[in-house]
């Protein structure tokens, strides 16, 4: 039976492109779907494919809960958390809610075994939303342009220390491509990042001053994407653009990497000890465990998957 849906996933950006595949099949099933989003993630949400309308919670919440015209039939909670239970149970509508991991996974930061990892947040979202997600490529609501095809994106932020390469790494990795094809990708932060980069590699394009939907539109056209655990790496893998994540203080055995699994992508995992922490934060007395990322091993996955085997 068709249904008007509320879907509720609050932040982030990595988060909220996860949900795609979940709102297409839901779409796909013929339903009404209302995406409920913080007001910063709102431009996020609106790429998403299936989508007939997006709310923002700090100016909607209050309108639904008193009644408004929205007429809900269900809600599908994929925040999962405090916050989001406590508005659905005073709704009183029928809902459906993501369930966190928190032992699981607290247990899998502490120990380091993978007996406790867990399984892809896509498959969990839907779970929750009682759906199969199928593995086929996403389409976001972006356009190509010419000018980006072909080119090779280095996505070189990371909204935590832990997710971060160094300079360095990165000026390593750079060394071994054709300079005029790299883009640098990131957001305002990481603009004298890309600018210290361009110092030693000129030739370089510096995209960080790009929006989160232009920064998508460049990675839809690229042959290649180099990136830590970022919103980028997840809208690369979820478009099928050949990937290589890069992983520090986080592990795909969060359930985080990306998905679906294809065969033009690699993981290149830390020398440290792994997973530290969920969202990539480093203690300011412990190392960094991206920083003992093997840039080498980086080269040889570009190489396999540019098929240029004349790396040694």
């Amino acid at each position: 039976m068709k249904q008007k849906l509320l879907v509720i996933r609050f932040s982030s950006i990595g988060d909220i492109l996860l949900t795609a595949p979940v709102i297409r099949e839901l779409k796909e099933a013929g339903h009404h779907i209302t995406f409920l989003v913080k007001s910063r993630f709102m431009s996020t949400a609106l790429l998403l494919n299936g989508v007939d309308q997006v709310l923002c919670w700090e100016e909607s919440s209050e309108e639904i809960f008193h009644g408004s015209t929205h007429g809900f039939d269900r809600i599908i909670d994929l925040q999962g958390t405090a916050q989001s239970k406590r508005f659905t149970k005073k709704l009183r509508i029928p809902s459906d809610t993501y369930q966190k991991p928190y032992v699981r996974r607290a247990l899998l930061i502490a120990t380091k075994k993978s007996r406790y990892a867990l399984a892809p947040v896509v498959e969990r979202y839907a779970k929750a939303a009682g759906i199969a997600p199928k593995t086929r490529e996403i389409k976001f609501k972006i356009k190509g342009q010419a000018q980006w095809i072909a080119k090779i994106v280095l996505v070189i932020g990371g909204t935590k220390l832990g997710k971060r390469l160094a300079k360095q790494q990165w000026l390593e990795i750079i060394s071994r491509l054709p300079q005029h094809q790299v883009v640098l990708l990131g957001g305002p932060d990481d603009q004298q990042t890309a600018l210290e980069i361009m110092l030693t590699f000129p030739e370089c394009i510096d995209a960080t001053h790009t929006s989160v939907k232009e920064g998508m539109a460049i990675i839809q056209e690229a042959q290649l994407v180099i990136s830590g655990d970022t919103g980028f790496m997840h809208a690369a893998a979820l478009m099928g653009v050949p990937l290589i994540s890069l992983w520090g203080a986080t592990h795909p055995s969060l359930g985080f990497g990306p998905w679906p699994a294809r065969a033009n992508q690699r993981c290149v995992v830390t020398q440290a000890p792994t997973p530290r922490s969920k969202h990539g934060k480093v203690p300011f007395y412990a190392a960094n465990p991206i920083l003992r990322l093997d840039t080498k091993e980086i080269q040889k996955a570009i190489a396999e998957i540019l098929q240029d085997r004349t790396m040694p």
